[in-house]
């Protein structure tokens, strides 16, 4: 009941005011000559004659109506929509000055009535100086050609109709003060115009520069609040968009769709959760923030994290591999910023990692002395150049980004480090970086037995794998036949992958065995880094 009354409370707003937005239109329209479209166009001409006779007669007619804003509006020499007479006090903050560019909500509406079309919003619009109803008629010459010479728009405060639930009274004694405010402001308008015309106008002028600079600051923060947010809400966007599109190919498959549905709604969800999280930065800052904690199903939340991957991991065929040693499935934890955390180290590794790269993602489990506790510890690494030591230092503040010349061309604002700094020492957890500049690492698939070794080359892309650490004794088929098997594989490049054995059987006999098997090189056991690492260095950039 209540919904509807507010929808028809508004939706009679809005008509009445499509009414009193006409009626205004008829009476005022017709006073507009061509001279007045074409010799009124800065702020020089406000001296004009005829300009200060359509300023009173726009502001009385709103004034009259109780309009938010009545003005006029063209196009310039340069093509750009600009204020010609704004009906405002002319002492008002917000009074537009002729020549000003008009603001971006409006220019949709200004560019349909400068084409010939009558246009009223049809919801209600939601401006940074409140809610609004917006009506924009052409001016056409009244020298009988008919030709539109600029638009009249007319702007009606609508925050009443979203206080339906006041009394009637309560909205009559508003409106009253309300008129009573206006004329007051009025008289103190006219007071002061004509008692000192110059020092009004220096006072115009300050008004003008503080209007000019807080209309940048207010600029400047939107478009940096939205190029900030974009970096986080991508990820869960595009994978929500990918999913649509596939079930969009599947409707007549009831199983699948409904998987895709699935895949959406949590797609949503964590969507939801990284705008409030991104919202939480402030509360965090200013200790405000409080944990919400409930017992979570470990794997289950790492994997709808990397389901969101899904779409931007195929447009840039990057592998992402996941080892999970979980031994308590269930942990009391705030599931919700433990994902936000996930999701934009991920999304991180994503963009920085380059095309045909991989990501690896290990989630370990170790019981702790204190009793019903274990250590969680995720770990994520990818195949990326790296970063900088200098910028290591600096990664965990908001808005901060790798600027070298090689990954100039990265989409990202910086600020999901940040985020993740302040919500893992809320949970006082720690967090660490281990990278070089220039150095891409290595990423290690492990298998358990020959033939688990023999199934991942055969299934992987050709040149996914650059080199195979083979263990001679393993179950199932050991390491000798494993690479027989490799040896034999159709795909040339697959069988020509350098094998090195790993044994703990270190006789003369046995390396000439490994040898002759197909095995490229031979490091016994115990392993010596110091006698692996030149190895790998060896083979990893004969490939090169």
């Amino acid at each position: 009941m209540q919904k509807s009354y507010a929808h028809n409370t508004l939706e009679a707003a809005v008509e009445r005011n499509i009414s009193c937005s006409d009626g205004m239109h008829q009476v005022i329209s017709n006073k507009f000559t061509r001279e007045d479209y074409a010799e009124i166009n800065d702020r020089a001409d406000m001296k004009l004659e005829r300009y200060q006779e359509l300023q009173k007669s726009l502001n009385e007619l709103r004034s009259l109506n109780s309009t938010r804003y009545l003005y006029t509006a063209k196009r310039d020499a340069d093509g750009r929509l600009i204020y010609l007479v704004d009906g405002l006090d002319l002492l008002a903050e917000d009074f537009a000055y002729p020549g000003t560019y008009i603001e971006e909500e409006m220019i949709l509406y200004i560019s349909a009535a400068l084409d010939g079309e009558t246009i009223y919003s049809q919801e209600i619009m939601d401006t940074t100086w409140g809610h609004i109803f917006t009506a924009c008629y052409p001016v056409r010459a009244t020298d009988g050609s008919h030709e539109i010479i600029g638009a009249l728009c007319v702007e009606m405060d609508m925050e009443s109709s979203y206080a339906w639930i006041e009394t009637s009274n309560r909205r009559a004694l508003g409106f009253a003060v309300m008129a009573v405010l206006v004329a007051v402001l009025l008289i103190a308008w006219i007071s002061r115009y004509t008692r000192a015309q110059k020092k009004k106008e220096r006072e115009q002028q300050r008004l003008l520069e503080e209007s000019a600079a807080a209309a940048e600051a207010a600029n400047q923060a939107k478009s940096t609040f939205l190029f900030n947010m974009s970096h986080d809400i991508r990820t869960p966007m595009n994978a929500i968009i990918g999913y649509a599109e596939l079930a969009g190919n599947h409707l007549e498959e009831p199983e699948v769709l409904h998987g895709y549905m699935e895949n959406i709604r949590i797609c949503g969800k964590k969507l939801l959760s990284i705008i409030d999280n991104v919202l939480e930065l402030a509360r965090i800052e200013n200790n405000e923030t409080m944990l919400e904690e409930s017992a979570t199903n470990v794997e289950d939340m790492l994997d709808s994290c990397l389901l969101m991957f899904h779409v931007s991991l195929e447009a840039r065929h990057q592998v992402l591999s996941m080892v999970k040693d979980i031994r308590y499935p269930y942990v009391y934890m705030d599931s919700s910023h433990v994902s936000e955390i996930i999701l934009n180290i991920i999304s991180n590794a994503n963009k920085y990692t380059g095309e045909g790269g991989s990501i690896r993602c290990a989630l370990s489990q170790k019981p702790m002395e204190k009793d019903g506790w274990c250590m969680m510890t995720i770990a994520i690494a990818d195949s990326g150049i790296g970063m900088s030591e200098e910028f290591q230092q600096h990664i965990f503040e908001s808005f901060t980004r790798e600027r070298s010349s090689t990954i100039s061309g990265v989409d990202g604002t910086g600020l999901g480090m940040g985020i993740v700094k302040k919500l893992v020492d809320l949970m006082g957890g720690t967090i660490e970086i281990h990278s070089v500049l220039g150095e891409e690492g290595l990423v290690v698939e492990r298998a358990d037995n020959g033939v688990a070794c023999v199934e991942l080359l055969e299934k992987a892309p050709a040149g996914y794998y650059d080199l195979i650490l083979m263990d001679v004794q393993m179950p199932v088929m050991n390491g000798y036949e494993a690479t027989g098997k490799i040896r034999k594989l159709q795909d040339k490049s697959k069988a020509q992958i350098p094998i090195i054995a790993m044994t703990a059987n270190a006789f003369a006999e046995d390396r000439q065995k490994a040898l002759s098997v197909g095995m490229n090189d031979y490091v016994a056991k115990p392993i010596d880094m110091n006698t692996l690492i030149p190895v790998l260095q060896k083979y990893l950039q004969s490939k090169k």
